[in-house]
């Protein structure tokens, strides 16, 4: 086994591109969002795998992860959707990087840091809801002006980004993607033309077609979730990762002995306790306490006692024959049954963004298929 593995399906991965695609126009192009090693799902395994599958676009969070991707030798188009950072700007244009534009501010500072001769693409960010990044709309067409009279600067694109479109026929969505249209149609009567227009990440991709334009931006979706839970198992997407680590010990308890820091848990009667080399350092959430359970050959297992650094206990009964070594599913499938990030999420009150980011560095990417 290995000790406690992320096991990242790449077949899986072609798949939930390959439903994407079959979504949208087929003239609209696909910024695979990359952002956050991957969404915790290893960005050396998937993002060659996205490339030979001929991605149009990557979207990342920052120049650093920008500079990464270039290190590691990906040429097609970068797109930066965090606003450029002072003392960070130079890397624009020394990476090739694209960049989100909110305000006459942030586009001089980018402007001033690129070098004479040289040019960075950048794309208006129109806030339209969000209240995070992004130019007002009754701003758009005046800062657009104002970036086109700065040489080292070039529009090539214009975006927004939706606040609830995980939610089908939201009200407060459509007034979003209403605000977009408008302020589009007046940018372009104004005479500005884009490669790139954009809105829809995973949510605005299933539950907006009317958002598509010309590229879509989806992240989780390609991880294999679909934005809205109650729409995941007729999706067609299948979740890329696998979390799994392997029975380390089985000891046999009386009743009545506490499991773990705090004596958060009690045996009720005799039994065998299972500890497994996964923990909180792992990104297993502490919260997650007698509140988990794990997949060993086809059968579920509580997790029982605080969750430790390192560790956590199971609960086996006295009939499993569970013996060390047996690998254990906390995200994936075994047998028959199945846990994802949705289940694990919805136990602790979060999102499976945050179950899949919140995997830690120290847990291996192991690549299958």
């Amino acid at each position: 086994m290995g000790g406690t593995q992320a096991v990242i399906s790449r077949a899986a991965l072609r798949n939930n591109l390959g439903v994407i695609r079959r979504t949208i126009p087929p003239t609209t192009r696909v910024m695979g969002v990359v952002k956050a090693n991957c969404y915790g799902h290893s960005t050396p395994i998937c993002v060659p795998v996205l490339r030979d599958e001929g991605i149009d676009l990557f979207g990342v969070a920052n120049v650093a992860e920008g500079e990464q991707l270039r290190q590691s030798g990906i040429d097609e188009t970068i797109v930066v959707l965090g606003p450029p950072i002072p003392g960070m700007m130079h890397a624009y244009g020394q990476h090739r990087l694209e960049a989100f534009v909110s305000n006459a501010r942030m586009a001089a500072q980018l402007a001033e840091s690129t070098p004479v001769g040289a040019s960075v693409n950048v794309h208006l960010f129109v806030d339209t809801g969000m209240a995070r990044n992004g130019a007002r709309p009754d701003d758009a067409v005046e800062l657009l002006r104002f970036i086109n009279g700065l040489p080292q600067l070039t529009i090539v694109g214009i975006a927004s980004h939706f606040a609830t479109s995980d939610e089908p026929e939201n009200t407060f969505t459509r007034q979003q993607l209403g605000l977009f249209d408008s302020t589009l149609r007046r940018a372009t009567d104004a005479g500005f033309r884009f490669r790139d227009v954009h809105m829809a990440n995973s949510g605005g991709i299933f539950n907006l077609p009317d958002s598509h334009y010309s590229v879509v931006r989806p992240g989780l979706s390609l991880y294999g979730y679909h934005p809205t839970e109650s729409r995941q198992a007729s999706s067609g997407l299948i979740p890329v990762m696998e979390l799994r680590t392997h029975v380390a010990n089985v000891t046999r308890f009386p009743a009545g002995v506490s499991v773990s820091y705090g004596r958060r848990y009690f045996t009720q009667q005799e039994t065998e306790i299972a500890t497994l080399p996964i923990g909180y350092g792992d990104g297993l959430m502490r919260t997650l306490t007698n509140k988990l359970n794990v997949l060993i050959a086809g059968t579920s297992f509580p997790v029982v006692g605080t969750i430790c650094m390192d560790e956590v206990m199971i609960d086996l009964g006295l009939s499993s024959g569970v013996q060390p070594g047996e690998k254990a599913v906390l995200i994936g499938t075994s047998g028959e049954r199945q846990i994802d990030a949705y289940q694990l999420a919805n136990t602790v009150g979060t999102i499976p963004y945050e179950i899949c980011t919140n995997i830690s560095a120290r847990v291996p990417r192991i690549p299958a298929d």
